[in-house]
Formats: C-alpha cells, sequence, structure tokens
C-alpha cells in the first residue's frame, strides 16, 4: 500500500516538471508581443509645446502606428536613424555615433549608455521600457529644426 502512494506521488511529481518544462518551451518571449520597429514617425503628442514635434522609432503596420516597438542589433531602417538622432542631440555625455541607420555596435553600445543612465534593464536593445525613459528631441513645426530641447 505504501508502495503505491510512493509511485502515485512520484508519477505526480514527473507529471508536474514536465508540464512546467512543456509551458516554458512553449511560451513566447516577449519581445514576440511588441512589434519590430520599422519605421520613424513625426508626432505631435498633445503633452509636447506648442509648435513643437518629436521624430520617433515605431512599427507602421496596418492598424496603424505603435511607438512601443523594439530594435536590436542588426535592425536596419528609419527607426534606428531617429534613435541615432535622438542619442545624438539629448545625451551630451555618450560619445555622437553615426545616423546610418544600422543598429550595429556603436548603437548599442549607445543604448546601453542610455539604459544605464536611466537605471533601467541594461540590454543594449532598443524597446518599450528604453523608449519610456529616453529623451527625445523636439523639433521646431517651423522650420524642422531642433529646438535645443529634449524630453
Amino acid at each position: 500500500m505504501n508502495r503505491n502512494r510512493f509511485k502515485v506521488g512520484a508519477i505526480s511529481a514527473v507529471i508536474g516538471v514536465l508540464s512546467t518544462l512543456l509551458v516554458g518551451l512553449t511560451a513566447s518571449p516577449a519581445s514576440a508581443a511588441t512589434p519590430q520597429c520599422n519605421w520613424a514617425q513625426i508626432t505631435t503628442f498633445s503633452a509636447l509645446p506648442s509648435g513643437r514635434y518629436q521624430y520617433l522609432p515605431t512599427f507602421s503596420g496596418s492598424g496603424g502606428y505603435n511607438y512601443h516597438c523594439w530594435m536590436a542589433y542588426g535592425t536596419r531602417n528609419a527607426g534606428v536613424a531617429a534613435l541615432q538622432g535622438a542619442i545624438n542631440l539629448c545625451y551630451n555625455s555618450i560619445p555622437d555615433i553615426d545616423v546610418d541607420r544600422v543598429y550595429g555596435n556603436d548603437t548599442l553600445a549607445a543604448v546601453r549608455a542610455v539604459q544605464t543612465q536611466h537605471r533601467i534593464k541594461v540590454d543594449g536593445e532598443y524597446g518599450p521600457d528604453t523608449y519610456a525613459a529616453m529623451k527625445f528631441p523636439l523639433y521646431r513645426i517651423v522650420d524642422n529644426q531642433f529646438s535645443g530641447t529634449c524630453m
């Protein structure tokens, strides 16, 4: 009788471990739910001062624009250029990087520096947390020039 209880307990434990492993294998990573930035978009959020806009990395799809997107090493598009420009204009303590639309080693290092400065997870990837913490330049609508302010 004790032997049967042991077998049932052991089988239950094995099933529990296997089901946990299977759930871990089939769960999708967080980045799968966040679209990859594939564009850059001018925006005039209501919180911005009058006559100013920001140029932000975005995902452009059939549902419109989504600024809560991600980019990582190897990404090549206008969103990377918007990120590179923002780092150059708003983070004077970080060495300027080429605005070349390529998320290479220099951009990776600059994003890590931004993440360190804002005390968020340092992984070198641009995503929703980095977007929320980062400062982006304000441009003047009248002449499309940097206003000298970041927010």
